[in-house]
């Protein structure tokens, strides 16, 4: 029997991305304590928390489910809210419109579309 994979068995990739993502957050965090360099605010904030789950969500599966696409979308959005004046005016109705535009605009892929390695036996036939 022959197997067919859809993706190739790479098991290291969340790790490097977590560990990236670790490595980084480390690094802010002491230059942050140090004062080396100036480090803004929001830097630290939770819809960038938000944002960097996004981006790791994404890496981990190749950006191709659009979770990650809407975690930061939604981070930003917090973020522009928190840190301008009236940001909140013009960054929410602009977030519902995106989101609706993006629902009519996404197309529906049949199933054999999607994963196109997929085939169909029919065991009626084997025989």
């Amino acid at each position: 029997m022959e197997t067919n994979n859809i993706t190739p068995n790479t098991p290291n990739n969340g790790r490097v991305i977590a560990g990236i993502l670790i490595l980084a957050i480390g690094s802010m965090l002491l230059i942050r304590q140090m004062d080396w360099f100036f480090v803004p605010h929001w830097l630290f904030s939770w819809p960038m928390w938000m944002i960097g789950y996004g981006v790791y969500v994404g890496g981990k599966h190749n950006f191709r489910k659009p979770i990650w696409l809407w975690l930061v979308v939604l981070g930003t959005a917090f973020l522009v809210t928190r840190n301008v004046h009236d940001g909140g005016r013009l960054i929410w109705p602009a977030a519902i419109i995106g989101m609706g535009a993006y629902m009519i605009t996404k197309h529906n892929k049949p199933a054999d579309a999607e994963y196109p390695n997929n085939s169909y036996t029919d065991y009626n036939e084997v025989k």
